[in-house]
């Protein structure tokens, strides 16, 4: 399973997502996935082995006018999109106030964005528990 059958539909839900993300903060691509119900027809076991590459595949695709910077990989790094160096995107976050430290790790206790259940739902999207804020739980809950 390489990319979910309507890639359209679920890149637009990415997008949605990664626009709303504040200025100074990130999601990673983890975190974004786990908020997506899996496509119709896709089965929960083989959704969470792959949608976090999706959401991977959606960045490296995406238009200049997604903030594609405020995503990164789940141990706190920059992933390398297609025609960008990892220093423009650690630039562009360092412009709003993120901070890396010296193994170039930005501190996800700190600068993760979690959106509201309320816009969760209001977009059909899947609400993270208040006490289950890493990806890792997320992908429990659906299992």
């Amino acid at each position: 399973m390489s990319n979910p059958a309507n890639s359209s539909a679920y890149n637009t839900r990415i997008y949605e997502i990664v626009q709303a993300i504040p200025q100074g903060k990130v999601m990673t691509y983890g975190g974004i996935a786990a908020l997506i119900p899996p496509p119709v027809g896709v089965e929960i076991a083989s959704y969470v082995r792959v949608r976090a590459r999706w959401v991977g595949y959606a960045m490296a695709a995406c238009s200049d006018d997604v903030p594609w910077h405020r995503v990164i990989n789940a141990q706190g790094r920059i992933s390398q999109r297609p025609g960008h160096g990892t220093h423009i995107q650690r630039l562009l976050l360092e412009q709003e106030g993120v901070v890396f430290d010296r193994q170039g790790r930005v501190d996800l206790k700190i600068y993760r964005w979690e959106p509201t259940t309320d816009w969760l739902l209001a977009r059909g999207l899947l609400p993270v528990p208040a006490d289950e804020s890493s990806p890792k739980s997320s992908h429990q809950r659906l299992l």
